[in-house]
């Protein structure tokens, strides 16, 4: 009885199996989610853009005043992108990863947005790592967005800065079934 109190978590852990899928698409939530080529990528880290239909991105403010975004039912498309790095072997906190959201109206054809602009589509950079003073979400406002929607698909240009953190990620462009 014994034997099998120790073996029970260990088939428990081997019955886990992570799968690596580069698309996933579900009609229920509508989101598609595609790998991005490591080429695009900073060094060794690990891309991916997802979109998400019948959503609406909000920018909400915690107790403390720091931003995060929060992904509601709505008309449009809302596009996360994505970049993760590990961090060195042995350590427990040394993954680093950024992420980008912003809001697509279903309805266009065509979107450009710079400057200002870029918050009429709520552009929000993200920094996840343990940098004192740097992690947290950031408002956009220096920038060129294009997105195109045509033939099924999604392309999306957008060239950024964040004057009040560093980041990695500077330039993205990416086309996403939808």
């Amino acid at each position: 009885m014994k034997a099998l109190f120790l073996l029970l978590p260990l088939l428990m852990v081997q019955a886990c199996k992570t799968t690596n899928n580069n698309t996933v698409s579900s009609s229920e939530n509508s989101t598609e989610q595609i790998q991005a080529n490591t080429d695009d990528c900073p060094d060794e880290g690990v891309c991916t853009a997802e979109i998400q239909k019948g959503k609406k991105l909000v920018v909400k403010e915690d107790g403390t005043g720091a931003l995060y975004p929060e992904i509601t039912s709505g008309d449009n498309m809302v596009v996360v992108f994505s970049f993760s790095q590990k961090g060195p072997e042995g350590t427990v906190d040394g993954d680093y990863s950024e992420t980008i959201h912003f809001e697509v109206p279903s309805n266009i054809d065509k979107l450009n947005k710079k400057g200002d602009g870029l918050q009429d589509v709520a552009l929000l950079y993200g920094k996840q790592c343990y940098c004192k003073g740097e992690a947290g979400f950031y408002k956009v406002d220096n920038g060129v967005l294009n997105v195109t929607k045509k033939n099924g698909q999604l392309h999306f240009n957008l060239q950024f800065t964040v004057g009040e953190t560093s980041h990695k990620v500077s330039e993205i462009s990416k086309t996403i079934k939808l």
